[in-house]
């Protein structure tokens, strides 16, 4: 289908250009920058809660004061991840 609406555009020569120059664009990738950012404290918050939530269960009894314990275990965690690749992008 895309073929289809590439033949009857007027302007498919500038596209394939433009797919060209992209191809060899020199650029930095920003993988590493969006798993950095994004999925590794996604993971990591994740974790900690499983880690937490493991370690706690047999000191804590109550569900609610464990829960609390958890989800602020996990959002320092994170936080302190988030504060390190500050620090470290800025040195680098």
């Amino acid at each position: 289908m895309e073929q289809q609406q590439c033949q009857n555009c007027d302007q498919k020569h500038n596209c394939q250009e433009v797919y060209k120059q992209l191809g060899q664009s020199t650029a930095p990738s920003v993988l590493t920058k969006v798993i950095l950012a994004f999925l590794l404290p996604l993971v990591l918050f994740i974790f900690s809660i499983v880690m937490a939530e493991r370690l706690l269960i047999e000191k804590l009894k109550s569900d609610a004061t464990r829960n609390l314990a958890v989800f602020a275990l996990a959002i320092a965690v994170v936080f302190l991840y988030l504060i390190v690749l500050k620090l470290w992008r800025r040195n680098n």
